[in-house]
C-alpha cells in the first residue's frame, strides 16, 4: 500500500513536467490539424464553397463543398435538377503523393479514382461501378479558373480498340459561385492601335454567317460570333492534325465560341478514330450533341477535303448521319448527350497523300437541326 502511495505520488511530481514539455510540443504534432497548415493538402481549397452547377448557360444542380476532419477531408454533398444525387470525398494520400475521390450517387453508382494536381488544375482517373455492377473508365478534370470559376469535365467510358477510350460526358461545364452573376463580364477593352498600324481584326477576314474555325473564338466583335452560333446549317471546319491532337474534343467549341451551336444543338465532344483496313482507310468521326430542347433531329454530314479547297473537287472522303437530341431522349438524361458516328472510307494512298501535303486536310462538318 505505501510502495502504491508513492508511486502515485511520484507521478503526482512529475506531472510539472509533463505539462511543460506538452507546452513546448508545436501543436500540429499533437492534433489532427496538421492538414490545414500542410500546403499539400490545401492544394484543393480552390474548391470551397456554395456553388451553382452551370452547364450550356444554364443552372442544372447546386454543390456545397467544405473541409472535414480538421482539414484532412474534403465533402462535396451535389444534387441535380434531375433528381441525381449524392456526396463526394476528396483527401491527400502523402504517402503516394496523389488525391484520392470517392462518390456515390443517390442512384447507387460508385465512383473511385486518384490523381495529382498539375499547374494547379485537378486530373483525376479511375473507374465508375454502376447498380448493375458495371465497370466504366473514369476521367475528371477540374480547373480553377481566374474569374473564381471552376471549370469541370467528367467522362466515363469503356475501353475502345485503341489506348484512349471513348467517353460519354457525365459534366461538362462550370462550378460558379453562388454569389456572383452567371454571365461573366466583358473583357476590358484593347488599347487603341497607333496610328497607321494595322489591327489584327483586320488582318483576318470577317468570319462567314453558319462558320466556324480555329481562330473564331478570337472573333473581335460579339455579333459575329452570336450570328456564327445561331445559324442553320452550321459549318465547322477544322484540321485533321488538330483533332488528332486533342482527344478531349474541341472544348473551345462551348466554352468560348458560342453556348449555342446551330440554333441550340451544342457539341460537346469530337473524336476521330483512325483504321487502317486492306488497303483502305477509315476515319470513324464520333460527335457528342446537346440540345436543350424537348426533341431535336439533327443532321450531320462530314468531309474530308484538301486544304483551303471549298468546292466538291476537294472532297476526299465524305459521310453523314441522323439522329436526335433533346431531354426527352433517354440516352441524354442517362448521359447527357447523345452520340452520333459518321464513317469516311478512302484508299490509303489518297489518305498518305493528303496527310503529307504541306497543309493538313480539314474536317467540315455541317450539322443541321429541324426546327
Amino acid at each position: 500500500m505505501e510502495q502504491s502511495t508513492n508511486r502515485y505520488g511520484a507521478a503526482l511530481l512529475l506531472m510539472p513536467a509533463v505539462l511543460a514539455f506538452l507546452a513546448g510540443t508545436p501543436a500540429a504534432a499533437l492534433s489532427d490539424g496538421a492538414c490545414e497548415v500542410d500546403g499539400s493538402h490545401r492544394a484543393l481549397d480552390f474548391l470551397l464553397g456554395e456553388w451553382r452547377l452551370v452547364s450550356d448557360e444554364q443552372v442544372v444542380g447546386r454543390s456545397r463543398v467544405e473541409k472535414l476532419e480538421d482539414g484532412c477531408l474534403i465533402a462535396e454533398t451535389w444534387e441535380f435538377a434531375d433528381d441525381r444525387s449524392g456526396r463526394t470525398y476528396t483527401s491527400f494520400d502523402a504517402a503516394a503523393g496523389v488525391w484520392r475521390r470517392f462518390s456515390v450517387s443517390n442512384q447507387g453508382v460508385v465512383t473511385r479514382s486518384s490523381g495529382t494536381v498539375d499547374q494547379g488544375e485537378l486530373l483525376l482517373r479511375g473507374e465508375r461501378t454502376t447498380v448493375l455492377g458495371e465497370v466504366l473508365r473514369w476521367r475528371e478534370r477540374l480547373t480553377p479558373e481566374a474569374d473564381g470559376r471552376v471549370a469541370r469535365v467528367a467522362r466515363y467510358s469503356t475501353a475502345g480498340d485503341r489506348g484512349d477510350p471513348t467517353g460519354s460526358s457525365v459534366f461538362v461545364g462550370y462550378y460558379v459561385s453562388v454569389d456572383e452573376p452567371l454571365t461573366r463580364p466583358s473583357s476590358p477593352a484593347e488599347p487603341s492601335p497607333a496610328p497607321g498600324s494595322v489591327t489584327q481584326s483586320e488582318q483576318r477576314p470577317p468570319p462567314v454567317a453558319g462558320e466556324v474555325t480555329p481562330d473564331s473564338e478570337r472573333a473581335a466583335d460579339a455579333a459575329d460570333i452570336e450570328r456564327i452560333a445561331m445559324a442553320s446549317p452550321m459549318v465547322l471546319r477544322l484540321p485533321l492534325g488538330a483533332v488528332e491532337a486533342l482527344p478531349d474534343g474541341y472544348a473551345w467549341i462551348t466554352r468560348d465560341t458560342a453556348p449555342y451551336l446551330c440554333e441550340g444543338v451544342t457539341i460537346e465532344r469530337l473524336e476521330v478514330l483512325r483504321k487502317t483496313r486492306r488497303g483502305q482507310v477509315e476515319l470513324q468521326v464520333e460527335l457528342a450533341l446537346h440540345a436543350v430542347q424537348v426533341n431535336r433531329r439533327v443532321d450531320v454530314e462530314i468531309n474530308l477535303v484538301e486544304a483551303g479547297r471549298r468546292d466538291e473537287s476537294g472532297v476526299l472522303a465524305s459521310g453523314s448521319a441522323s439522329g436526335r437530341a433533346g431531354r426527352s431522349i433517354p440516352e441524354q438524361i442517362e448521359r447527357g448527350s447523345v452520340a452520333l458516328e459518321v464513317v469516311l472510307l478512302m484508299t490509303r494512298q489518297t489518305f498518305d497523300v493528303a496527310v503529307a501535303a504541306a497543309e493538313r486536310p480539314e474536317l467540315v462538318i455541317t450539322l443541321a437541326a429541324a426546327r
